[in-house]
């Protein structure tokens, strides 16, 4: 989590048995060994000083921010339900004004992969896919419907509230499940703690070290060079996603899973 409660690429799930995960101090286990491998810092165990921590968290921020653009470096998603009214359009997301309040209560999606339009109960729940449109189509979008079922979801992406539109009115007992990469919260200070999946925790650290060297007049290492590209393609092997390609047979309506093999 970062500082304060926020999960690198959202929030995932219990993954089974085994020793529990320990928190990593941001200054101590991201900030210092990146400075100590980009040349920055050079006696061992000496602490930074206040403004080398301040300009590596701050770059620390940025590198956080442009992994957080790509769905390879996004380890899972978040799943949330949130209750819909009568309107057609719903903002979402966290303003910087106490006055404003956003009409969903999440985070602003950083990309919405999947959606859904549920209802009825959690026993009896029926979910109806909605299309998530682009720009162009939602522009071709007759929205003169009544209540009813929407099919199709624009989401216009603006920022720190985004607006997700629904074409149509949702009739009464309907609810918007997402499936979206979450928005990571910013390092605030070097005491913040954060937990790291696998590969995580050492792409940060190398790719930071590159990143920090050309502020303090450092040439990177070859070797730190290489290391965080191959942190990076790591990562980028294991978050791919998986295509399903299927053969259908006949007019049966049968499929078959060319990886899985059913």
């Amino acid at each position: 989590m970062f500082g304060g409660g926020g999960v690198f690429g959202g929030t995932g799930g219990d993954v089974g048995t085994g020793p529990s995960p320990n928190p990593v101090f941001v200054g101590r286990g991201i900030l210092y060994p990146a400075l100590r491998k980009a040349g920055i810092t050079l006696g061992p165990q000496r602490t930074p000083s206040t403004a080398q921590y301040q300009d590596a968290i701050e770059e620390l921020n940025r590198l956080v921010g442009s992994l957080s653009c790509d769905r390879l470096f996004i380890y899972t998603r978040t799943n949330a339900l949130f209750p819909l009214t009568d309107a057609a359009a719903y903002t979402i997301g966290a303003s910087p004004d106490p006055n404003i309040v956003a009409d969903l209560a999440g985070p602003r999606p950083q990309m919405i992969e999947t959606a859904n339009i549920v209802t009825g109960d959690s026993e009896s729940a029926i979910r109806y896919p909605l299309a998530i449109l682009t720009d162009l189509q939602w522009a071709d979008v007759n929205l003169n419907f009544g209540n009813t079922i929407p099919d199709s979801l624009y989401n216009d992406r603006a920022y720190p509230l985004s607006t997700l539109y629904l074409s149509g009115r949702p009739m009464a007992g309907c609810w918007l499940e997402l499936f979206f990469w979450a928005l990571v919260p910013q390092f605030v200070t070097p005491d913040d703690q954060v937990m790291l999946p696998p590969g995580y925790e050492d792409a940060l650290v190398l790719n930071l070290a590159v990143r920090m060297a050309p502020h303090f007049q450092r040439q990177v290492p070859p070797d730190v060079r290489e290391d965080a590209r191959k942190a990076l393609m790591r990562l980028e092997s294991i978050n791919a996603p998986q295509p399903i390609a299927s053969i259908g047979f006949g007019g049966c309506g049968c499929e078959f899973d060319i990886y899985s093999g059913k």
